[in-house]
């Protein structure tokens, strides 16, 4: 099983619960999308999963490949395109090796990734990014920087991927180019997203709300109607509720009006 959410609660610095006693399992190949409420925890609880953040209390079971593209990016604008994809040090490892110095330490690095720098530019480059890996991040936009965190995806064959809103920055070729790859991806993926193209093309949906992931066997578009399904029954259930309700309250006040015009005739006939 890929990952396990067991018990998992997060509680903001200023106290307030933003999701408590979570339970989820996502298996091997499942392809997912996240959906929710604006400000329902979606992002919050990815970077939970990727290890980025730490849960007020439950436990995570994720892979050791786990690879995860955020939606912001700020963070890593100190770094080159190297160190934000975490291949530099096998960069340096290579190039130490190639220069003449066969330690031990060099070799554990790199880890047998001899082309690892072949293969890092041609994924770049398959996602338009022409720029060397020792491009500082800073420089790109906000497109360019996702492109490389999706290029990521090549370089680092991992058995899970989450997405936190991955087109948000993309022009259209490179959303089309996103989709075009999850249609094909067979390993695991999990994504937060707005866009309703993305989300119907992942099989399975799943919603988070405060104390619960509900899970639906269908896109979104299936979500939608089970959705709506949903909304309609509570609707009727409300209506049904408020019906009887009103009927109740008809009997109680027919039954007082019959009580108080038996009370005016016992006093008329005791005058």
């Amino acid at each position: 099983m890929p990952i396990s959410i067991q018990q998992i609660s997060y509680i903001h610095p200023d106290k307030e619960v933003l999701f408590s006693d979570l339970n989820f399992a996502i298996s091997k190949g499942q392809k997912l999308g996240l959906v929710g409420n604006n400000g329902c925890g979606k992002s919050t609880l990815l970077q939970i999963i990727a290890g980025q953040l730490s849960p007020s209390s439950g436990v995570i079971v994720r892979p050791d490949d786990l690879y995860y593209i955020p939606q912001h990016f700020g963070q890593y604008d100190s770094l080159t395109i190297a160190q934000a994809l975490q291949i530099d040090s096998k960069r340096q490892a290579l190039h130490a090796i190639l220069a003449g110095d066969a330690s031990t330490e060099n070799f554990t690095l790199l880890d047998d990734d001899w082309n690892i720098e072949e293969r890092s530019v041609a994924a770049l480059d398959s996602w338009g990014i022409g720029h060397p890996l020792s491009y500082p991040l800073h420089l790109l936009s906000g497109g360019e920087k996702t492109r490389v965190f999706l290029a990521g995806m090549n370089i680092h064959t991992p058995s899970v991927i989450l997405m936190d809103e991955p087109t948000n920055h993309l022009d259209s070729s490179g959303r089309q180019r996103l989709y075009d790859w999850v249609e094909k991806w067979r390993s695991t993926l999990l994504a937060v997203s707005h866009d309703r193209t993305l989300l119907n093309l992942l099989p399975e949906i799943c919603e988070l709300e405060k104390h619960q992931i509900t899970y639906y066997g269908g896109n979104y578009e299936f979500y939608k109607e089970q959705k709506a399904l949903m909304q309609e029954a509570l609707q009727q259930r409300i209506d049904e509720k408020e019906k009887a309700l009103r009927a109740a309250r008809k009997v109680a006040r027919e039954t007082a009006e019959r009580r108080d015009k038996q009370n005016v005739r016992g006093e008329k006939a005791n005058i």
